[in-house]
């Protein structure tokens, strides 16, 4: 089953663990930040699926998180849900006005916190705001930033597919195909995360393809590490056995040998 990856935003150490326990209970993946600016930092390297996020912070509060999340191109597309001590209307408005998904006051019921989670969760990959494979932005999102960076000459869109997708899926599974996705989302992300450019974008626009946008002085070095890192990561995705070089040694269906292609990541460049 699909492990969402959910970031607690808390400062109260106990408030955060119980939550960590309740919902990793659930099949959720938990991030745990105690302030602000480590949770954006998280937001840009770990990319989670939703940020539940404390109003109260030590160092800034919820809504600077928030508003320098949709500031970010990489992040903006992110479902959040702010949480407070008390069911203030001027803080909900706040966060509303920011762009967050739903807003729940404390002392919070567990279960109706979970059902929200989900719902957030569900309506953004619905409307292909998100992937929930990747907790990339999906197509839609996509088509708004190809939208952003038209007419820019300073700006790339690198177009980059996992090539043999289909074979490794047939031979291991879909829950090993996802994690051949998520991998080539965390690769791409690390990258960008690394340039330390706040208007880089990443999304995936379909099941095996990835978009980046970036500055056109960058995209021919980044399209060259991110190939080459792709291509040292691809052999362990497969079992020891089975590896010959770049081919793939296997049994299919009928108890045949046959010769598979390794996965490979194909860039392509397009001007804008």
């Amino acid at each position: 089953m699909l492990q969402p990856r959910l970031l607690i935003v808390e400062d109260s150490v106990e408030i955060a663990e119980m939550l960590e326990v309740f919902f990793t209970g659930h099949n959720y993946e938990i991030v745990i930040a105690h302030d602000g600016q480590t949770a954006i930092e998280i937001c840009l390297a770990k990319l989670p699926s939703l940020v539940l996020l404390d109003v109260g912070l030590p160092d800034i509060d919820g809504f600077n998180v928030c508003r320098q999340l949709r500031q970010t191109a990489r992040a903006r597309h992110l479902p959040v849900i702010f949480a407070t001590k008390m069911d203030r209307k001027a803080e909900r408005i706040e966060g509303l006005s920011l762009g967050a998904d739903d807003f729940i006051a404390k002392p919070f019921d567990l279960e109706e916190l979970l059902l929200r989670v989900k719902n957030a969760i569900n309506r953004s990959a619905r409307y292909s705001l998100m992937d929930p494979r990747t907790s990339l932005p999906g197509a839609e999102i996509v088509r708004q930033e190809l939208a952003r960076a038209a007419g820019m000459p300073q700006r790339r869109v690198l177009n980059f597919r996992v090539a043999h997708l289909e074979p490794f899926r047939d031979l291991y599974g879909s829950l090993a195909a996802t994690d051949v996705l998520r991998a080539t989302a965390l690769l791409l992300n690390q990258l960008l995360t690394e340039r330390g450019q706040a208007d880089d974008f990443l999304g995936q626009v379909s099941d095996d393809t990835f978009v980046v946008i970036c500055s056109a002085a960058d995209a021919a070095a980044f399209t060259q590490q991110a190939t080459a890192q792709f291509a040292a990561e691809a052999p362990h995705h497969y079992s020891f056995g089975q590896r010959d070089g770049d081919a793939i040694h296997a049994t299919v269906a009928g108890g045949h040998p046959h010769t598979l292609p390794m996965l490979a990541l194909v860039a392509e460049t397009f001007s804008q």
